[in-house]
């Protein structure tokens, strides 16, 4: 998991892909577009990017300074569970939650992520509801001290007979979690 290695244990800032013009150029009056790269790379165009990026900073830029509260959150793992053994639902929870913020300099800069400052935590709403409703107790995760994959992978073995699943999908989900439910999703 290397983004949690850089985003979490190095703090790293890590940019997003964007889009740039050349004025630069010499031989050609028209400008020419270029995508810089960046460190984190998503299943969306350029466009859809900038366009969730914005929406997802906006939002969490607006509960921080109306309510106090960040709600920008990096999960890392899914728990993929059932109500009752006899659903065919397939509920898939993030564990657990680093909470993030996103940065732009400039209108001409790269989106920039970056850890928050608060505390690294285990999703309150599923670690209740497993809890309370299944009985399944869900570990305390210290960011500093556990690896997130030795973590994630002794989760699934505790969650097997209830033929559930922990798994990493993708990849990381970065979310708004408002009330404890997703709102808007990057991934």
């Amino acid at each position: 998991m290397e983004l949690y290695r850089l985003l979490i244990l190095n703090e790293s800032a890590l940019e997003f892909p964007f889009p740039f013009e050349d004025d630069d150029n010499d031989y050609d009056d028209e400008t020419e577009s270029y995508i810089s790269l960046g460190d984190l790379q998503t299943n969306q165009t350029i466009k859809e990017q900038q366009k969730t990026l914005r929406n997802l900073r906006n939002k969490a830029k607006t509960a921080l300074e109306e309510q106090g509260v960040n709600i920008l959150y990096l999960s890392f793992g899914f728990l993929k569970w059932r109500e009752s053994p006899d659903s065919d639902r397939i509920i898939s929870s993030p564990i657990v939650l680093a909470p993030v913020s996103l940065m732009l300099e400039s209108l001409t800069s790269p989106f920039v992520l970056r850890m928050h400052e608060d505390e690294i935590v285990i999703n309150p709403t599923l670690k209740y509801k497993m809890e309370h409703e299944f009985g399944v107790i869900l570990p305390e995760f210290d960011a500093h001290e556990d690896s997130i994959t030795t973590y994630l992978d002794n989760l699934n073995k505790s969650v097997i007979k209830n033929k559930w699943e922990v798994t990493f999908e993708t990849g990381p989900k970065l979310a708004l979690l408002l009330e404890n439910k997703y709102v808007r999703r990057l991934g």
